[in-house]
């Protein structure tokens, strides 16, 4: 009994101009949400001195930002 070879996976198709970086506006969009994000859990943290609190709030607000400015930034 002969095993065969294991099998190649099919290779993804490259597109015109592709060279694996991220676009501009894809950069801007993350960068003002992480920002948002930072503020709103610092913010958070002085006024309730609570760090899971802040924690919780920062990664909700980079979430909400990122959806608000991929939006408005066409």
């Amino acid at each position: 009994m002969t095993a065969s070879p294991p099998a190649r996976p099919p290779e993804r198709p490259e597109r015109p101009g592709s060279d694996g970086r991220i676009s501009l506006r894809v950069a801007v969009i993350a960068t003002l949400g992480v920002l948002s994000g930072a503020v709103a859990g610092l913010l958070t943290w002085l006024a309730h001195d609570n760090a899971a609190n802040a924690v919780l709030v920062g990664l909700g607000t980079v979430a909400a930002a990122y959806v608000f400015f991929q939006r408005i930034i066409r």
